[in-house]
């Protein structure tokens, strides 16, 4: 799974743009975040379509940039998120952005940026 993350200049009808590039290459965001660096705005999300994302983004001329992220299914209640989070720092891991996938039939599924994917993944073996 893909995190793509758009570098704009903070403008009103930025994220117009990207959304509207994407609806005609027919891709779904599944999740999205933005924030405001200075006079610079991110937006960040996830798609259905990684290669048609990218494709898109590349012939509209936007500047992205893309991680690996790594998708887990946590049970819907309290603590379930910090158990996690405790878990991750215990192993010196660094959160970089956390999107909120689904809630469905008790769980939870959250996808992390992290600093250190490869030793994130031992954690969920």
């Amino acid at each position: 799974m893909r995190q793509f993350e758009v570098t704009i200049d903070n403008e009103i009808g930025s994220m117009a743009e990207i959304c509207e590039t994407l609806a005609k290459a027919r891709v779904n965001i599944r999740a999205i975040a933005t924030e405001l660096r200075d006079t610079v705005g991110v937006i960040k999300f996830i798609t259905d379509d990684e290669e048609m994302t990218r494709q898109s983004l590349n012939a509209a001329g936007f500047n992205f940039s893309e991680y690996e992220i790594l998708p887990v299914k946590l049970m819907d209640r309290p603590g379930e998120l910090a158990k996690l989070a405790r878990a991750l720092s215990n192993l010196n891991i660094d959160i970089e952005s956390v999107f909120l996938l689904s809630r469905d039939n008790g769980t939870t599924e959250i996808a992390f940026k992290v600093n250190n994917l490869k030793n994130a993944r031992e954690l969920f073996k």
